[in-house]
């Protein structure tokens, strides 16, 4: 007869000032609590004392100790390590020199005693910049936290401008997010909290408010860079709105985190302005006001961006800050694996506890944000896919000798499922739903058929050639101003198949129910669910 005797009890030491960092791997889930008076810090978020906080698959972070501090762990992650090196420190004091900021903006737009102090009418307008696996976002989160947990009820905002690890949404999108609380770090999906869902759910991270707009690419590129600009123009306005309305947010500030692809100089520079640097850069920096630029150890690029003329002349202050050394270099494989959970966790919801963690004796942090998708088909008439940009567009070499291409970078072209390469091309491919209203339709404006031209035909094989060209004509025809290409998106579906027989879409909806619209848009982003 076998006895199971009681687990022997694994408890982290942390040193006052040090880490413990972890790396879990793809068997791994942990849970742990902490068992001394003193704090501990996860991404700046004090853990609760004596209560599990559970850690799933392939998460990487760092629990920060300011003073001498016990934490107890299920079972230790094959990769963990004390270290004494910690960014937490200059963290904090960037804090403090934003929070100072806030506060002064808050003073004067109550009204309440500024008299006698600098006057600032606004608070921080911070964007994090890097190179790949630096840890921009995990500094934003950082940042974020440090701010919601003072008790001043801030109203922080949160831009995404990295769609390769999207903030709140799924991979391809940007997003400006409101969260009113700390975020935690439970999972790799939404480091900056989850979007409202369509069930109830007891975990923090859920319930941020969010608003998106749909790249359909994982970067900003020459490519793409005119309808990158539109979408960051169109975020930035929102915020300013949101400002306008809400003085609270006005002082509050806001926190931008970064696609890799800023540390560009050429990336989005026009062939009519050769020696621009930093394009992409500067137009964000206008479209939200940025007033700080953070450089996460990236010397020459902190150096380029102090000189740049365009910062120089809003006064834009760049700042150097070192990178930590428990920042995880990843590879494209690990990427992949990100965005796939990512998505699944999007129309699935936040993965489940393992039972090994919800065996635990004692308090347990609520995670049960489980989401039941729906599928169904739809006709090819009835949703209509659309793609957006220049990109999709003859390239311009295949142009005449000496012509000039005068297309709109932000057109929109109409996706023809009945060929086989857009089969190919729409199978397993995230779509954004856009809000279509009745003026946002056009007239066709098409000529009618004029019988002598059809008279001068004489082959019969000419005349089904001409009606198979306007059938593809019709076909592609857009009905839609191409404004909608850049507007907010409403949510995203997957098609996971196609009937080219009955000439159906089959699409995953995060919800059962009708569609909110019918006009959708493609682009880069395919999903397999291989859970």
């Amino acid at each position: 007869m076998s006895e199971d005797g009681p687990k022997e009890q694994i408890i982290v030491d942390i040193e006052p000032g040090s880490e413990w960092r972890f790396e879990l791997e793809a068997d791994e889930n942990i849970a742990l609590r902490v068992l001394s008076p003193d704090p501990v810090f996860l991404n700046s978020e004090e853990l609760p004392p004596a209560t599990w906080y559970p850690i799933h698959r392939y998460t990487k972070g760092a629990l920060y100790a300011p003073c001498q501090s016990r934490v107890e762990v299920t079972s230790l992650p094959a990769s963990q390590y004390s270290s004494s090196s910690t960014i937490h420190p200059q963290l904090l004091n960037v804090h403090l020199a934003l929070e100072r900021q806030r506060i002064l903006a808050k003073r004067h737009l109550f009204g309440s005693g500024s008299t006698g102090y600098e006057r600032i009418d606004r608070g921080p307008r911070v964007m994090v910049m890097g190179p790949p696996s630096s840890g921009k976002t995990t500094v934003v989160k950082n940042l974020v936290n440090l701010a919601l947990s003072t008790g001043m009820r801030w109203n922080i905002g949160v831009g995404g401008l990295d769609p390769s690890s999207p903030s709140n949404l799924i991979p391809g999108t940007i997003s400006l997010s409101t969260p009113s609380h700390p975020l935690p770090t439970h999972h790799l999906a939404h480091p900056f909290g989850s979007p409202p869902t369509s069930t109830a759910s007891s975990t923090l991270a859920a319930d941020i408010p969010t608003v998106g707009w749909w790249l359909g690419g994982l970067e900003p590129t020459n490519k793409n860079a005119e309808v990158w600009k539109v979408l960051v123009g169109s975020m930035g306005e929102d915020w300013r709105k949101k400002c306008e309305k809400d003085k609270m947010a006005l002082a509050s500030g806001l926190i931008v985190d970064t696609s890799s692809a800023f540390t560009n100089p050429l990336l989005g520079t026009k062939k009519d302005d050769p020696k621009a640097r930093y394009t992409l850069v500067s137009q964000a920096v206008e479209a939200f006001e940025i007033d700080t630029i953070l450089v996460i150890g990236h010397e020459k690029l902190h150096i380029d961006l102090s000189r740049l003329p365009a910062l120089q002349s809003k006064g834009v202050n760049v700042i150097r800050i070192p990178k930590s050394g428990g920042v995880v270099d990843l590879d494209d494989a690990q990427r992949e694996l990100v965005h796939s959970f990512q998505i699944r966790s999007y129309f699935y919801g936040e993965p489940s506890l393992p039972q090994e963690l919800t065996s635990l004796m004692g308090k347990m942090i609520g995670l049960n944000g489980t989401l039941n998708p729906y599928s169904f088909q739809i006709g090819w008439e009835t949703l209509v896919v659309l793609r957006v940009g220049e990109e999709n567009s003859a390239p311009t070499s295949a142009l005449p000798l000496g012509s000039a291409r005068i297309l709109s970078p932000t057109r929109l072209t109409r996706v023809d499922p009945s060929g086989p390469a857009h089969v190919v091309r729409l199978l397993n491919t995230v779509l954004a739903i856009v809000d279509v209203k009745p003026e946002d339709r056009i007239k066709s404006d098409k000529a009618p058929k004029i019988e002598e031209v059809k008279a001068e035909v004489t082959e019969g094989e000419e005349v089904k050639a001409e009606e198979a060209e306007e059938e593809e004509e019709d076909m592609e025809e857009v009905p839609f101003v191409e404004e909608i290409g850049t507007r907010e998106v409403l949510g995203f579906i997957v098609i996971t198949g196609i009937d080219s027989q009955k000439k159906k879409y089959t699409v995953l909806s995060p919800s059962p129910g009708k569609l909110p619209s019918t006009v959708a848009l493609a682009g880069l982003i395919e999903w397999v669910d291989s859970a």
